[in-house]
């Protein structure tokens, strides 16, 4: 068998027959013996992920006009703080733990315990906390791969378009690991990152709403939502260390992580900005209501709804209200708001008197019914939701084989073991200026 020259840098060779599913790689000479060859790594011609600096390959210029102009200071306020109260530790500990423990040494009746216990709480905390956030975020993927569907080329395909589609949009170096996770009812999805891997989880229930008969952008703007936390570098692990303190500030954390949802969804705007509207539907009135929502209407009532405690139920929320939500993807002439609600709207006429308006002001059941004489609706445009159940073939039997694997050159392990076995004399031997003859 002689030398065949490999398939180039960042190609894919797609294969002839789905026969090549047990054949050896054409530059793979060593019959996928050696699991340490080199050549049976996947090329790419972008960049290896980092462990510092962003995901994504998109000028810094770019980044910053996609990233809500409150999020960066609010940033800064946080690793201050964080920096702040490591130095502030550290200065404690050398002006008065260690006298303590010297005036222990000398009269244990003297020495302040309370001091002590205190400042060995701290150091294990100082000490420990990036450990356990290591831990905790490595746990939550293995738990994930172990019981999360995976989005693959053949599982789930529309879906895993929707997730290369966002990630080249974001500039990634590298498509997120995507699953797919038991909702039981929830509309959810999130993202984060262990080590130099990033991977997105979506909620079962959202895929109710992908499909073509449903409405598929509104799912790809969540995608593209999820991709954009990774791209700013909102599931940074070294990032999540230096503002886990600040998080748990009273609603200095929750502003913080509003303008983190409002540059996610600048990028999810960038992608699929078709969906911004049908998104807004899906996370105020769910799976089944989200194409009756009247989009307008909703988004006004980020101005109309006035008033202290409304005001004060944003301030601690993690994410944005939903009309205040809303309002920004309308208009993109400004960024959303963070504490104080927008001021205008465009001309549309209101049907009801705000809620935020005295109760005086509100109509009667007299008054409601006469306008809904004058103005009635169609009876056949019914605004209930209809659940509906297709019967379909298992994907098992209606899915495409696929004979090759996405990474251009990897080769699988039980593949090297059957290699080995079926050419025991060829352990070790091959390279790329050999022939080698195994007949």
């Amino acid at each position: 068998m002689s030398n065949q020259p490999g398939p180039q840098q960042g190609g894919h060779r797609p294969p002839a027959n789905t026969d090549e599913l047990t054949t050896p790689l054409p530059n793979d000479l060593s019959r996928g013996w050696l699991p340490e060859d080199t050549r049976q790594n996947p090329m790419s011609p972008l960049p290896a992920p980092k462990l510092f600096g962003f995901q994504t390959l998109l000028p810094f210029k770019f980044i910053k006009a996609l990233r809500h102009p409150g999020e960066l200071p609010w940033l800064i306020a946080a690793y201050s703080i964080t920096l702040v109260a490591y130095i502030g530790v550290a200065v404690y500990f050398v002006t008065s733990f260690i006298p303590d423990l010297q005036a222990i040494d000398v009269d244990s009746e003297t020495g302040s315990a309370s001091n002590i216990g205190l400042m060995l709480q701290l150091a294990l905390l100082a000490v420990y906390l990036p450990l356990l956030l290591f831990f905790a975020r490595a746990v939550m993927y293995a738990q994930i791969r172990l019981t999360g569907v995976r989005i693959t080329p053949t599982q789930f395909p529309e879906a895993y378009q929707m997730v290369v589609e966002a990630a080249r949009a974001a500039g990634l170096r590298r498509v997120p690991d995507a699953y797919i996770q038991l909702g039981n009812g929830q509309i959810n999805a999130f993202a984060s990152g262990h080590g130099h891997r990033r991977f997105i989880v979506i909620y079962s229930d959202l895929f109710e709403i992908g499909g073509a008969p449903r409405n598929p952008n509104a799912l790809r703007f969540i995608i593209g939502h999820e991709v954009g936390h990774i791209a700013a570098g909102h599931t940074s692990y070294f990032r999540l260390i230096f503002t886990s303190l600040f998080s748990q500030l009273p609603y200095a954390g929750a502003i913080l992580s509003r303008t983190q949802e409002y540059t996610a969804d600048n990028f999810g705007y960038r992608y699929c900005p078709q969906g911004s509207r049908e998104v807004i539907g899906v996370l105020a009135a769910g799976k089944y209501l989200m194409n009756e929502v009247n989009f307008d209407e909703y988004a006004n009532r980020a101005v109309y709804e006035g008033g202290f405690f409304t005001w004060f139920a944003n301030l601690g929320a993690s994410h944005p209200s939903n009309t205040w939500r809303a309002h920004a993807l309308r208009d993109r002439s400004e960024p959303g708001r963070i504490i104080w609600r927008p001021k205008s709207n465009p001309p549309y006429p209101l049907s009801m008197v705000p809620a935020a308006e005295p109760a005086e002001t509100w109509a009667d059941p007299m008054q409601a019914t006469d306008y809904m004489s004058i103005y009635p609706e169609n009876p056949e445009n019914q605004h209930f939701g209809i659940a509906r159940v297709e019967s379909k073939v298992p994907a098992s039997q209606r899915d495409r084989r696929v004979a090759d694997m996405l990474d251009t050159e990897w080769v699988p392990p039980y593949l090297r073991e059957q290699r080995a076995r079926e050419y025991p004399g060829q352990q070790g031997q091959g390279g790329p200026d050999q022939q080698v003859d195994n007949r």
